[in-house]
């Protein structure tokens, strides 16, 4: 499984909401930046966008209203990847969804 993928799963393994604003910000800037130019993660890359303002700005309810769409697009983008990271995928995309 993809490095980041994993940390991000190790990180929200008690949920997405228990990770620190901080870190938070830190793993979504690092997808951003992972995704930004991929076919097809269009979507899923302005989610991310918007979810890092919402943030930064402390808007932890805009913020937690954003993550079930990224939960759905995370979800679209693991059909179309490696094998090695489709599972990683799913189980973030459902812990996203909540």
């Amino acid at each position: 499984m993809n490095e980041q993928l994993s940390q991000t799963l190790q990180a929200a393994k008690d949920g997405v909401a228990s990770i620190p604003a901080a870190a938070a910000v830190s793993n979504v800037t690092s997808w951003h930046s992972a995704l930004s130019g991929v076919p097809g993660a269009e979507t899923l890359v302005d989610h991310l966008a918007k979810l890092k303002s919402a943030l930064e700005s402390g808007k932890l309810d805009e913020a937690a209203k954003i993550l079930p769409g990224l939960g759905s697009e995370t979800e679209k983008l693991a059909a179309a990847a490696p094998a090695a990271d489709k599972d990683g995928l799913m189980q973030l995309a459902k812990a996203l969804k909540g």
